[in-house]
């Protein structure tokens, strides 16, 4: 089966959001703006995205995990993910080895990155020391943000811009050498109720 790399993922989590955002535009009448669309909506939506774009992986929601491998083979039956009280929002697995690939979180109408630090924290620590001999590519928090302001395409690249150096400032803060953090962002989008939308990623990887 073809290989799905990890853009086509991030662009299907993108294509995730824009599916939330036309069902709650359509649930609300295109009258409620979508800083109050539940963030669930948001997770399934990507989900269900990710497990069409990538058939050859399981997609499994609100996955509790402490490692992110796979159980030891004892050659009784398939390996499945060890499960404990940690957890993510959605964990990609290979179909045939069951072996994780990507973890993903999802947060709504983040306008500074302070929102997301734990989560970003959280995917460091699942793809670092906490996860022994794992087998993670990557991880990523998916979120949006939105600006209910006449010029919302000004404030959210104004704003996309300071999470730019957010980022900057992180990245010697965390003091992490084994893995990389970039934000990508997608294209802003303007509401029939009067809103604009963004959907971003700030995506953390190895350093090969």
């Amino acid at each position: 089966m073809q290989q799905v790399f990890k853009q086509e993922l991030i662009r299907a989590a993108f294509e995730g959001m824009q599916m939330a955002e036309r069902s709650f535009s359509a649930l609300t009448s295109n009258s409620v703006h979508f800083n109050c669309a539940p963030e669930y909506l948001m997770t399934v939506n990507i989900a269900e995205k990710l497990g069409k774009t990538a058939p050859n992986h399981l997609t499994w929601l609100e996955y509790k995990l402490r490692h992110a491998r796979s159980d030891i083979r004892t050659g009784e039956g398939d390996p499945k993910p060890v499960l404990n009280r940690a957890r993510c929002d959605i964990l990609m697995c290979w179909a045939y080895s069951k072996e994780p690939r990507a973890a993903f979180e999802i947060k709504r109408d983040v306008q500074s990155l302070s929102k997301i630090k734990r989560d970003v924290e959280r995917i460091l620590y699942l793809m670092g020391e906490g996860c022994d001999g794992n087998t993670l590519q990557f991880g990523a928090v998916m979120f949006n943000t939105m600006a209910e302001s006449l010029h919302g395409k000004k404030v959210i690249r104004d704003r996309v811009a300071q999470f730019h150096d957010q980022l900057a400032d992180w990245r010697d803060g965390f003091d992490d050498k084994k893995h990389r953090l970039n934000i990508i962002a997608g294209e802003i989008k303007k509401r029939r109720a009067g809103d604009h939308w963004a959907p971003l990623a700030l995506v953390a990887e190895r350093v090969r």
